[in-house]
C-alpha cells in the first residue's frame, strides 16, 4: 500500500490501510445547495463557471460543511467539467437543466497547445486549494478531484448528460482509433489537473467515473480500468503520492477487475453495491468508501439507521470511510445529515 506521510488524521490514516476505532466520514456533494449558507455566496455569482474559478469563495464554501458539521474530510468545491471548459469546449449550466456542451462531431485528439494551457487556466482551483489547506486544522483532510476520461468524453460526445449515452457508446463501437487519440488527451488533461491540486495541496485525490455503468463488460478494461490504471502511474510519475480513490460509479462485479488492475488506493462504492459481497470478493484490508443511499438520507427514518449499521457492520474488519453512494440531494434537510453523522461516530468496531 502507497502511504503519504500522516498526522494525526482519521481519513488518512484509514486510506492508507490502517483500520481504526472510528469510522471516517465525508459526503459527496457536501458543499452544496441543501446548505442555506451555500445559496446565499451562489447567490452573489453570476454563473457556475465563475464561482468555480473564485478561489474566494470556492474556498468559503468547501469550508462550510466543515464548520457546520465538522467532516473528516473536505472535498474542494469545484467540477468535473472544468477539464473540458480547460480544453475551451463551451460549458454552462442551466438551472433546472445541468450542464451543457457544445458536442464534438466525432472522437479526436484535443490540440496539445490547449492541453499545455490548463494549468493556467484552471489555476484558481489551486488557489481555491491553498487557501482552503491553511483554514483546515490537521486533523481534517483535504480531497482535490477530477472526472474520468470516460466518464467526461460522454459529457463532450453528447453535449450534456443522458440516461443511456448512446452517441459515446456508439463512437466506443466505430471509431476506435478516435477514441483512443482523445482518450490519451484526456488522461493527459486529467493527470495535469489532479497534479496541478496534488501540488497546491491536496491530501487525497478522487477520479469520479460517474457513467461507468454504461460501458459493456466487454469494454470496460479499455475505457474505465486502463485510463484510471494511467492517471495514477501519471501521477506516481510525477512525483506525487497521495492516495488516489476510485469512483466507477455502478460497475458491480466489476469492481473486482477494477481494483486488482487500476493501481488506485481506494474504490467508492454506489448504493447499488451489496456492502457484503463487497467485503467477500474485494482484497483483505483494501479501503472501501459509501455507500448509503442519498434518499434514505433525505428520508432519515428507523431504515436510514438501519442501514447504515449494516454497512458499518459488513465493513468492520477493513479500512472503511462512511460516505453516501452518491451526492447528497438538494431537499435533504440539515438535521438528517447530523442525525447520520451522530450515528456513524457513536458506531465503535
Amino acid at each position: 500500500m502507497l502511504e503519504i506521510k500522516m498526522t494525526n488524521n482519521l481519513f488518512l490514516k484509514t486510506i492508507n490501510g490502517h483500520k481504526q476505532s472510528s469510522t471516517p466520514i465525508w459526503m459527496m456533494r457536501q458543499a452544496g445547495r441543501y446548505l442555506a449558507e451555500y445559496r446565499a455566496i451562489r447567490a452573489t455569482q453570476k454563473d457556475f463557471i465563475s464561482f468555480c474559478l473564485n478561489p474566494e469563495q470556492a474556498s468559503a464554501v468547501t469550508l462550510q460543511p466543515i464548520t457546520r458539521y465538522g467532516f473528516d474530510a473536505a472535498i474542494i468545491f469545484s467540477d468535473i467539467l472544468m477539464v473540458p471548459w480547460a480544453l475551451n469546449q463551451k460549458v454552462r449550466f442551466q438551472p433546472n437543466a445541468g450542464p451543457l456542451l457544445e458536442p464534438l462531431d466525432i472522437p479526436k485528439s484535443i490540440d496539445q497547445k490547449l492541453i499545455n494551457k490548463l494549468p493556467k487556466k484552471l489555476a484558481p482551483v489551486a488557489e481555491a486549494i491553498r487557501l482552503t489547506k491553511e483554514n483546515l486544522s490537521p486533523e481534517t483532510a483535504l480531497i482535490g478531484f477530477a472526472g474520468a476520461p470516460w466518464t467526461i468524453m460522454t459529457y463532450m460526445a453528447e453535449g450534456g448528460s443522458s440516461r443511456d449515452f448512446p452517441k459515446a457508446r456508439g463512437w466506443a463501437w466505430q471509431y476506435r482509433k478516435g477514441i483512443d487519440a482523445l482518450l490519451d488527451s484526456l488522461i493527459e488533461s486529467t493527470i495535469c489537473f489532479l497534479t496541478l491540486q496534488a501540488e497546491a495541496g491536496a491530501d487525497i485525490l478522487m477520479l469520479f467515473d460517474s457513467w461507468a455503468s454504461v460501458v459493456p463488460a466487454v469494454q470496460r478494461r479499455w475505457l474505465v480500468i486502463d485510463p484510471a490504471r494511467k492517471i495514477v502511474e501519471g501521477l506516481r510519475k510525477n512525483g506525487h503520492r497521495q492516495p488516489v480513490i476510485g469512483f466507477p460509479k455502478g460497475i458491480g462485479e466489476g469492481l473486482i477487475s477494477y481494483v486488482d488492475q487500476s493501481d488506485v488506493n481506494a474504490v467508492g462504492l454506489d448504493q447499488g453495491v451489496d456492502p457484503v459481497w463487497v467485503d467477500k470478493n474485494l482484497p483483505k484490508n483494501f479501503p472501501v468508501q459509501g455507500n448509503l443511499d442519498p434518499l434514505s438520507l433525505l428520508q432519515a427514518g428507523p431504515e436510514m439507521i438501519k442501514d447504515i449499521d449494516r454497512i458499518l457492520d459488513a465493513f468492520a474488519s477493513r479500512p472503511h470511510i462512511f460516505n453516501l453512494g452518491h451526492g447528497i440531494t438538494p431537499p435533504t434537510p440539515i438535521e438528517n445529515v447530523q442525525l447520520m453523522l451522530d450515528h456513524v461516530r457513536q458506531h465503535k468496531r
